[in-house]
């Protein structure tokens, strides 16, 4: 009988006699011990959010589980990793070079994790857009919510945002391991919305500042406790970061059933 082993540091539910849990962080030894040998390893543990130790946490997580030896890897990447640039194409296929911001440490993290998963073993990269649905992380939801009073945007720049339901993720994540394929594959909706477009389904309107006010704004909010990020990801509007998803059609019949719109949408409902 096929067995899933599952790693986190909170503890899981009893869900059948399939799923075996162990509650232990990624960079522990019995992270590694549990998933030794298997299969398919699902990456998808990381740490999002800026800390004093978030890099080592990311690197030597991925790397201790790696030490367990899968047969394939399909590692959760992020749309994040090709950077938010006022040149980037509309939208963006995999072969662009990945250009994370230099603000955006995570993004970095996950270029680096991608690159760490290669050489270990076959791996498919799902670099995915952002993720919004029932069991969104607290603090994104939170940003998203903050649409509803205004859309922040930089002064004469150009945005494309995507916004994924967590359905559709999970759906690409399953069709990913069942398959053979290996490389990269964008998961993301095909369409995306610009600052007004955000602002018209949020029922709000568009603030824009120039560059560095907005970076410098968001990094006080930050500090202040009242945003949940600063410069590392308002940096992500600096450009269109829209991911063009045929690619992940092609090879896995993987398509998102819900539009940017329809997630944003259902998101501010909430």
């Amino acid at each position: 009988m096929a067995t899933v082993r599952s790693v986190a540091r909170r503890p899981l539910a009893p869900a059948g006699a399939k799923l075996v849990h162990t509650q232990a962080d990624l960079r522990e030894d019995a992270a590694r011990e549990a998933l030794a040998g298997v299969d398919v390893l699902f990456h998808l543990g990381f740490a999002l959010w800026r800390g004093r130790d978030t890099a080592h946490v990311n690197w030597d997580g991925t790397r201790n589980i790696l030490a367990a030896r899968p047969a394939r890897v399909v590692l959760a990447s992020s749309a994040a990793v090709y950077g938010a640039w006022p040149d980037n194409p509309l939208p963006m296929r995999e072969d662009h070079w990945p250009r994370p911001n230099r603000q955006c440490a995570y993004a970095t993290d996950k270029l680096r994790a991608e690159r760490l998963c290669e050489s270990a073993a076959p791996t498919l990269a799902l670099r995915i857009g952002a993720v919004l649905g029932p069991h969104t992380d607290p603090k994104v939801a939170q940003a998203v919510k903050g649409y509803r009073l205004v859309v922040p945007a930089f002064m004469g720049k150009n945005e494309a945002l995507q916004f994924l339901d967590e359905a559709d993720a999970a759906a690409a994540l399953h069709q990913a391991g069942a398959s053979t394929a290996t490389g990269l594959l964008n998961i993301a909706p095909a369409d995306w919305l610009n600052a007004q477009g955000v602002a018209k389904v949020a029922n709000s309107h568009v603030l824009r500042m120039p560059t560095r006010l907005l970076l410098a704004g968001s990094e006080v909010a930050f500090r202040l406790h009242q945003t949940p990020f600063g410069a590392d990801r308002a940096i992500l509007i600096n450009g269109p970061l829209a991911l063009d998803p045929a690619k992940a059609g092609r090879v896995l019949g993987w398509k998102a059933k819900k539009s940017t719109a329809e997630v944003l949408a259902a998101a501010l409902s909430d």
